[in-house]
C-alpha cells in the first residue's frame, strides 16, 4: 500500500500539490477553533501535504506550535518559535531545538498528523516505525480531550487501511474538502 501511495503522490504535479496544500491549510484554519491553542504539527516531507504556509497564520493568532523531535527514538514534540530555529533531526527531518520548550500533554488541543494514507474510519498507515502511535497512545493517556486529526491529500484517502493492535485511530481526517469526523474509533 506504501508504494501504491507513493505512486499516486509521485503523478500529482508540483503545481497540483501546492494548490491542494494551499486549499487544505485553509480547511484547517477554518476547523481550528479561533483564539490560541496549543497544536503539533509536522515538517512536511516532499512526499506530504504542505502545512507551512499554516504557521504563520497559527502564530498571528498566538498559538504555540509543536513539532516532532527524535530523543533516541522516542519521539517527543517541542516548541517551534520561527522556522529558522529548527535543525536537521536524527532521521533527515526538521525538528526544534533541543533546547526548545517541551510539549505537555494537558496543553495539547489539536494534533495534525501526517501519514501515508487514511481511510474514512481513521485508520493511518504511517512509515513503519510506530512512533507516531506510541506518541499518540501516551497523549490520550494523559489527555483525553485532545483531537488527532490526520492530515492528507485527496490521493492519500484509500478505502481501507490494514490495521495492528499498536496502531492508533484519529478523531478526524482534514483535506482540501474539509473536515470530517471519523465513524468508528474502536
Amino acid at each position: 500500500m506504501r508504494l501504491a501511495i507513493k505512486e499516486r503522490f509521485s503523478r500529482l504535479s508540483a503545481k497540483d500539490r501546492s494548490s491542494e496544500s494551499r486549499s487544505l491549510c485553509r480547511r484547517i484554519l477554518e476547523s481550528l477553533p479561533q483564539g490560541p491553542i496549543a497544536l503539533c504539527a509536522y515538517y512536511p516531507l516532499s512526499d506530504e501535504a504542505d502545512i507551512l504556509p499554516l504557521f504563520g497564520e497559527l502564530q498571528k493568532r498566538s498559538s504555540r506550535i509543536f513539532m516532532p523531535a527524535h530523543d533516541g527514538g522516542k519521539l517527543t514534540f517541542r516548541a517551534m518559535t520561527a522556522i529558522e530555529n529548527i535543525a536537521i533531526g536524527e532521521f533527515g527531518i526538521p525538528e526544534p531545538l533541543r533546547s526548545a520548550e517541551e510539549l505537555k500533554p494537558d496543553d495539547l488541543a489539536i494534533a495534525l498528523v501526517p501519514g501515508r494514507a487514511f481511510d474514512c474510519n481513521g485508520r493511518r498507515l504511517g512509515r513503519g516505525n510506530g512512533g507516531y502511535d506510541a506518541w499518540i497512545r501516551r497523549q490520550r493517556r494523559e489527555n483525553p480531550q485532545a483531537q488527532f486529526w490526520g492530515v492528507a491529500l485527496e490521493c492519500q484517502i484509500v478505502q481501507e487501511i490494514p490495521v495492528e493492535a499498536h496502531d492508533e485511530r484519529m478523531d478526524a481526517l482534514i483535506t482540501a474538502r474539509g473536515l470530517k469526523k471519523c465513524m468508528d474509533k474502536k
